[in-house]
């Protein structure tokens, strides 16, 4: 027992470590910027200079009767003449100092009103080509006008053709400058992101979830109760669910328990369950997208591939070096842009980007020929789990169920 407890802490100590080392060339862990004091204090330095005149009035500011009082380093609340606040300008400068366009970094600033809402953006100085920058700026910058910062920072805006690096890059800096403005202004807040409701749906249906599997295991109609739920609860409604891309900014900028706490349930009990003999829970039984393809092979539509356990096991191996190369695009610091990319988004219909929505229905389609494709050969959130268990795998029965 005892030699089991520390092989499991181990390996969950190694997925931990593997999650560090993917997180560390953002150039924060834990929420604290690392690396050589002297660059940080350059950059620092380099700072955050306010938006000039142009800038302003790209912004939709009048620099005549607008007043710019310094929030923070890289912030500024605005007034106006009679000293009324009319929101903040945020600097990306601080926020993506390691995101390059083809020519190199590309801040920008942004505007947020009163009520929390992008009005405009604007390009600082930078060394893109004026003809490519331009394109780049009116195919993306549109896109996050009237959102809250929060919507803005989880929108998924596709690059523009002719002009890849500059749109990657400006769609970079906004998402990484919203999501940290978001974060900051959540923590002043006394709920989840969700609200309550929602929050408290998903404790349910991970209970039930987790009833089920004790309990339930081989009454179908149970099984398909809580695959339903998870879809259309946890998935559709409420926008749960794991991903490598969640999991990395938690790991390089800390969270508020609060603001996250239905994920943070989802993997209180993915990692809890396995120690109380139930492996590979989160796949089997609390899975948003690992249920939509269940749900798919259940249909009576489509003859299914034969698949037997050495196929199962070339499937996982598959999905392991998925994790493998994934993770080295993490550490060289070229890989982040595919985690846009995870096909857990496409529950979020509203923001969720067309090439998601069509790589989801992809796997969800394919899952009518071979069950839960995507969770047998690519899911690295499912290949991480298995690697935080302490013994083997369990094998795969025919739905993609621990038999």
């Amino acid at each position: 027992m005892y030699k089991s407890l520390l092989e499991h802490t181990l390996s969950l100590l190694v997925v931990f470590l593997l999650l560090c080392s993917a997180a560390v060339w953002t150039g924060r862990l834990l929420g604290h910027d690392i690396g050589p004091a002297e660059t940080a204090d350059t950059a620092k330095q380099a700072a955050f200079a306010a938006p000039d005149a142009e800038q302003l009035a790209r912004l939709t500011l009048d620099g005549g009767t607008v007043r710019l009082q310094p929030r923070d380093s890289a912030s500024w609340t605005v007034s106006d003449a009679d000293g009324s606040e009319l929101g903040v300008v945020l600097s990306s400068a601080p926020y993506a100092q390691k995101i390059e366009g083809f020519a190199g970094p590309t801040p920008l600033f942004v505007y947020v009103d009163q009520t929390g809402r992008v009005v405009q953006t604007a390009a600082a100085d930078n060394n893109e080509s004026p003809d490519f920058f331009e394109s780049a700026w009116n195919g993306t910058a549109p896109h996050w006008q009237g959102l809250t910062a929060a919507e803005a920072a989880a929108l998924k805006v596709d690059a523009v053709s002719g002009a890849t690096y500059s749109s990657t890059a400006i769609v970079r800096n906004v998402q990484q400058t919203l999501a940290a403005y978001a974060e900051a202004e959540g923590r002043r807040t006394d709920a989840p992101a969700v609200g309550w409701l929602r929050t408290a749906a998903v404790a349910v249906v991970l209970l039930l979830g987790v009833l089920a599997a004790w309990a339930g295991r081989g009454r179908k109609g149970v099984r398909v109760v809580v695959l339903l739920l998870n879809v259309g609860v946890t998935g559709f409604w409420c926008g749960q669910f794991l991903s490598l891309s969640l999991l990395r900014g938690w790991v390089a900028n800390g969270l508020d328990p609060l603001l996250y706490l239905p994920g943070l349930l989802m993997l209180g009990v993915a990692l809890l369950m396995p120690w109380l003999g139930r492996k590979r829970h989160y796949c089997n039984w609390m899975c948003p997208f690992g249920s939509l393809q269940e749900l798919a092979a259940r249909l009576p539509l489509l003859p299914k591939v034969p698949c037997g356990p050495r196929v199962f096991r070339w499937m996982r191996r598959v999905r392991m070096g998925v994790l493998a190369v994934l993770l080295l695009g993490l550490w060289t610091g070229v890989g982040a842009f595919v985690l846009d990319y995870e096909p857990f988004t496409a529950f979020m219909l509203a923001s969720a980007s067309p090439v998601v929505l069509v790589l989801a229905g992809t796997f969800v389609v394919a899952s009518l020929f071979v069950p839960n494709l995507w969770c047998r050969c690519c899911c690295p959130v499912g290949a991480l789990l298995d690697l935080s268990e302490d013994d083997k795998p369990a094998q795969d029965g025919p739905a993609g169920q621990v038999s």
